[in-house]
């Protein structure tokens, strides 16, 4: 199927992908982004810090479902807009799940433009990101 704005409607839900940032994948990320909260790569701190493991830094999830829009578009639209709320922490090495739904499409400006939200939800189905998306069409 292509995306494109004739074929989206709202309440159209968008085929769900998975990631999984495993420790080698964090360390890449915290190295190429000059993050370096020991949370993410010392046992002990993420212990201390009542963490259920290593955590994955927020701004890799943010990166997840950038991603996966671009993925999902083929490149038959831009992200005009990603904003992003953390619920809670995920832990290294777990499967990740990106999904979203369509909210609205409309005309503005001159723009075809198309509204969603998105979601990462970790292994036990608990919704860790809520996040939001426009996206432009010609």
């Amino acid at each position: 199927m292509t995306v494109n704005f004739e074929s989206l409607h709202e309440g159209d839900a968008i085929p769900p992908a998975t990631r999984t940032p495993t420790r080698l994948r964090v360390l890449q990320f915290l190295g190429a982004s000059w993050m370096w909260g020991s949370q993410f790569y010392d046992p002990a701190t993420a212990e201390r810090m009542g963490l259920a493991g290593l955590v994955v830094p927020g701004p890799m999830k943010h990166a997840f479902l950038q991603q996966y829009l671009s993925s999902w578009l083929g490149g038959s639209g831009a992200i005009r807009r990603l904003q992003v709320a953390h619920r809670r922490p995920d832990v290294q090495d777990a499967e990740l799940t990106l999904s979203g739904v369509v909210t609205r499409t409309y005309e503005a400006d001159g723009e075809r433009l198309v509204d969603m939200e998105l979601y990462i939800d970790n292994p036990n189905g608990d919704r860790s990101l809520r996040g939001s998306a426009t996206i432009a069409f010609d």
